[in-house]
């Protein structure tokens, strides 16, 4: 047996630190990126902003340290809590120092992530059935606004990228209400910031964002009552949450989505030199429908003067005048027309008067005889005995007579 071992290779001998190390490059390659789903414990918030914790699993058979560096602690943290069910994604590494093995965790979700796009979309249908998702409710941008309000976090890139854009653009105030844009209390931030700068008299349209971040940084977006808000803001409201792949409810109730803070600045604020071109491109197009309509109101004023010039008032008045004198004349000799004709005719009616008045038989040598007692004209002698008085009307005055004797009479 000895002989045997002693042709045996000889294997290498490692110290503690070679061991831990090679055992790491085989972990991180092995474990590049994965993800563990467990419960937190004993959580250590470190000066350094490096946040350390232990998973377990349920009822605490078995655990494994984590360490969340200070980078993505600061977007994280809020979601590391004892007791609290996540999913962490990142790698298996070892800390060669004391030989333990570790998982270096990158981003922190919380367990159940299905239940969580499950209420999502739930929450996202009842909005829609709503309308406050339809296209008829967006409204237009303004087209030269005299101030933007920016409801975003005031230590972010969101902001800077937005005044950085506008300032090169068109000199334009912009008014910041600061709000977290992730973590606890986000969204009742965001919200009061909408609602505070869309009631404020000089801001004309709202732009509320972020700058980037992963899905899970992008909850507050996803809120009720940030879509509430921007959907009650009285001025137009542009999203820039800066997550080109995810779509959140704040992107689709605002009126218009920007990808980026940068872009949202591009949408609102306009380019000096494209507005002045437009500017004269409708200063032209003004003068020339002016011009048309002078030429128009001219061709219509010269046709109009031809027609005045056809009909000359003077002609008409001329013709008045005449209508006039003939009328006057008719006035004036209707009169002595209307007398002589008067007059024939009485003359005629005379003359046929004369005609038939006694007084003419009594012109011609008669007389007419009465009784004197009742004026009955005497006819014949038996209208008057002897004795009875008479009246003899003749030609020229009067007689008075009594009957002394009587002869002839009817037969």
């Amino acid at each position: 047996m000895g002989s045997v071992r002693e042709n045996l290779p000889e294997r290498p001998v490692y110290s503690v630190a070679a061991l831990n190390r090679e055992a790491r490059s085989l972990l991180e390659t092995a474990y590049a990126d994965i993800r563990v789903e467990g419960e937190i414990v004993d959580v250590t918030v470190a000066r350094s902003g490096h946040v350390y914790f232990s998973l377990a699993d349920p009822g605490g058979k078995a655990q494994v340290d984590a360490v969340m560096w200070r980078g993505p602690a600061m977007r994280y943290k809020t979601r590391i809590a004892k007791g609290r069910a996540v999913r962490c994604r990142g790698r298996v590494t070892i800390y060669e120092a004391n030989g333990r093995y570790q998982l270096v965790v990158e981003s922190v979700e919380e367990a159940g992530a299905g239940l969580k796009a499950r209420l999502l979309a739930e929450l996202r249908a009842r909005l829609d059935a709503e309308g406050l998702f339809a296209q008829e409710r967006k409204r237009p941008l303004p087209l030269t606004p005299r101030c933007v309000g920016v409801v975003t976090s005031r230590s972010g890139a969101a902001i800077r990228d937005i005044c950085k854009v506008s300032s090169r653009r068109f000199p334009v105030r912009i008014l910041l209400a600061h709000a977290q844009v992730q973590g606890d209390g986000a969204a009742e931030e965001i919200a009061r910031g909408v609602a505070a700068l869309g009631a404020h008299p000089e801001v004309d349209v709202l732009i509320v964002g972020r700058g980037g971040g992963s899905s899970d940084d992008l909850d507050a977006f996803n809120s009720e009552l940030v879509v509430r808000a921007i959907a009650a803001c009285p001025v137009p409201v542009v999203s820039a949450v800066g997550h080109e792949t995810d779509v959140t409810l704040a992107d689709l109730v605002a009126d218009r989505r920007a990808a980026t803070p940068s872009e949202a600045a591009e949408m609102v604020v306009p380019e000096v030199e494209r507005l002045s071109a437009r500017l004269h491109d409708l200063l032209r197009a003004a003068r020339l429908g002016l011009t048309r309509r002078l030429a128009g109101d001219r061709a219509r004023l010269s046709d109009n003067g031809a027609r005045l010039r056809s009909r000359d008032p003077r002609v008409g008045l001329s013709r008045v005048r005449v209508r006039l004198a003939r009328a006057e004349e008719t006035l004036h000799g209707w009169p002595r027309r209307a007398l002589a004709e008067s007059r024939a005719a009485l003359a005629e009616r005379a003359a046929r008067l004369d005609a038939l008045s006694p007084l003419a038989v009594l012109a011609r040598g008669f007389a007419v005889v009465r009784r004197a007692q009742d004026a009955a004209i005497v006819r014949g002698p038996e209208d008057a005995p002897v004795g009875t008085e008479l009246e003899v009307a003749l030609a020229r005055g009067r007689l008075s007579a009594t009957v002394t004797g009587t002869g002839g009479g009817r037969s």
